[in-house]
């Protein structure tokens, strides 16, 4: 089955709105047959139909699937339903929406599904992200409300992320974690972020791993004083650069969130944290594993 190219329409005005817009990108990224292949820019946005609310932060994001369009929506919804989406209110605030605009060329209209959405082209809110990403813009443009677009304004936020995410050798093996990963292709300031390398420890170096509250390398060594400074370090980073939210490597020591190695050597996972996302977690940093 060959890939389908989508383009989805994801906006948010409850809570840390960016947050959830990240935590819905990255969710999307890791579907089954699934990647996110752009992003565009993030925007703030006047709300619309319901105008009795907060600003939205707005942008799209094209993808490519083999999963068919009810599949993804069911996908969608699911993702928007852990991201705590409630349809209390008609066009009404919500911590995460994610609309299908184009699924390939195909015409869907269906009481669950239309496709391409029907009121795309009356919303400056998603054809201006979506201009910044789409193949054929010229055919976007001639819809822009000129006077709407003067409330629309790009939303600049500086992020932190994983080293070894972005391709640099800091793992412990010498190597790194850079694949095709959506954090690639965002158009956002960025501070790269690596706590053993801040904790002085080296790249290669003997694996470590968690076990009960302390960090052992695999021939026996404590380094739980070395993760503890990097975690501090790390923080002292993100505060100075005035970074709200991090993408860190999942399953790390330092960086896991949610799930780490048992500490036994074994690829064995158990729930818990990395020393630096348990303190930043504390100092209210929104973190995104991957």
């Amino acid at each position: 089955m060959i890939m389908n190219k989508v383009y989805l329409s994801l906006g948010s005005n409850i809570g840390d709105s960016f947050y959830y817009l990240m935590s819905a990108i990255s969710m999307l990224d890791k579907l089954e047959q699934t990647k996110v292949n752009k992003i565009s820019k993030f925007y703030s946005t006047k709300p619309w139909g319901n105008l009795n609310q907060d600003d939205f932060i707005n942008c799209c994001i094209e993808i490519d699937t083999k999963l068919l369009p009810y599949q993804l929506l069911k996908e969608i919804n699911s993702i928007e339903r852990l991201l705590g989406r409630k349809r209390e209110v008609f066009w009404g605030p919500r911590t995460i929406d994610i609309d299908i605009i184009f699924y390939k060329s195909l015409k869907i209209e269906t009481d669950k599904l239309t496709i391409p959405h029907k009121f795309y082209k009356k919303r400056n809110f998603v054809l201006i992200p979506l201009i910044d990403i789409y193949y054929n813009k010229k055919n976007l443009y001639k819809y822009i409300n000129k006077n709407e677009k003067l409330q629309i304004f790009e939303y600049k936020k500086k992020i932190g992320i994983s080293s070894c995410l972005l391709g640099y050798n800091v793992k412990y093996n010498g190597g790194n974690n850079f694949t095709d990963l959506f954090v690639n292709k965002l158009k956002l300031d960025y501070l790269k972020l690596c706590p053993e390398t801040l904790s002085g420890l080296k790249s290669p170096r003997v694996p470590s791993e968690i076990l009960g509250k302390k960090v052992f390398s695999k021939i026996g060594e404590d380094l739980t004083e070395e993760f503890e400074l990097g975690a501090k370090k790390t923080l002292e980073l993100i505060k100075k650069n005035n970074v709200e939210m991090v993408i860190m490597k999942s399953k790390s020591p330092s960086c896991g969130k949610d799930l780490v190695y048992d500490g036994k050597f074994e690829k064995k996972l158990v729930e818990g944290n990395g020393i630096t996302v348990d303190l930043l977690l504390k100092n209210n940093i929104n973190v995104i594993s991957y």
